[in-house]
């Protein structure tokens, strides 16, 4: 059996007659490719089997991007070099999709199909800590302590006081999560309380009065925040309670996730 790929339907049966094989068992098939048109571009069976009962060559046929949001990286390349396409592949954080799917592509689905497309792919989420981020306030990082009996190995200690205390950081648009925990150091004074506001561009994204020996989990979705602020109020009846100076609020292991560009870019490490 020769091989007649790349050769237009009219030369690849004359080299399969001179061959030796019957024309009539030669079938033509269309096949959704972006190769050039009226060529074979492949063929059944493969070049050098012997005595086939059929030959059938596929001839391509104009190609669409087929839908491909959701599938895996290599269920997505696979279709597409099927029909002869050599994706390049874009990598960008979404927390919206499962790492290693496709998110979009390029062109979309049920455009005519280029030799070289674009798929973009869920990647891996890179973190920074807020410690190690440019603020603006009285938050200050941490290396250690704990808050309600869980270990902090980096975050945010922002002192109580009855007059509000904002801190502020300018995210750029460009992270997409806040994760942390929320509460009192533990070598706080423990009738301590604190009402902690964290807000995205003014959203909030927690609000509520946080006693000593008490927590609250954050993990919020900041796609697209611009500013994102902590307001930390003294909430006690306690009169001792943020005047000694050795009373904080914690945000306990904080980190932003996005991409490994937009952690770059903030000044952290991917």
């Amino acid at each position: 059996m020769p091989d007649v790929r790349g050769l237009n339907e009219a030369d690849a049966r004359q080299v399969l007659s001179d061959a030796g094989y019957d024309p009539s068992i030669v079938r033509i098939s269309k096949v959704p490719s972006v190769a050039s048109t009226g060529t074979v571009a492949a063929q059944d069976p493969v070049a050098g089997t012997t005595n086939p009962a059929t030959i059938t060559l596929s001839l391509p046929s104009p190609a669409t991007m087929p839908p491909l949001a959701g599938k895996t990286l290599e269920d997505a390349t696979k279709a597409l070099t099927l029909m002869g396409a050599q994706p390049a592949v874009k990598r960008i954080y979404d927390p919206n999709s499962t790492p290693g799917t496709v998110i979009t592509t390029d062109p979309a689905p049920g455009s005519p199909l280029s030799a070289a497309p674009t798929l973009t792919v869920a990647g891996t989420a890179s973190s920074a800590p807020m410690s190690g981020l440019k603020g603006s306030g009285s938050c200050g990082p941490i290396s250690s302590g704990s808050v309600n009996g869980t270990k902090v190995t980096n975050g945010l200690r922002c002192a109580i006081s009855h007059v509000p205390a904002t801190t502020y950081w300018i995210l750029g648009r460009s992270v997409a999560r806040l994760q942390g925990t929320v509460g009192i150091d533990d070598s706080s004074d423990t009738g301590a309380k604190a009402k902690v506001t964290i807000t995205a561009d003014g959203k909030p994204l927690l609000d509520q009065d946080i006693a000593y020996g008490q927590s609250a989990n954050l993990d919020a979705d900041i796609t697209g925040v611009l500013r994102l602020e902590v307001t930390v109020t003294d909430a006690s009846t306690s009169k001792k309670s943020g005047t000694s100076g050795t009373t904080y609020v914690v945000l306990a292991n904080a980190v932003v996730l996005g991409s490994a560009a937009a952690i770059a870019a903030l000044g952290g490490t991917p």
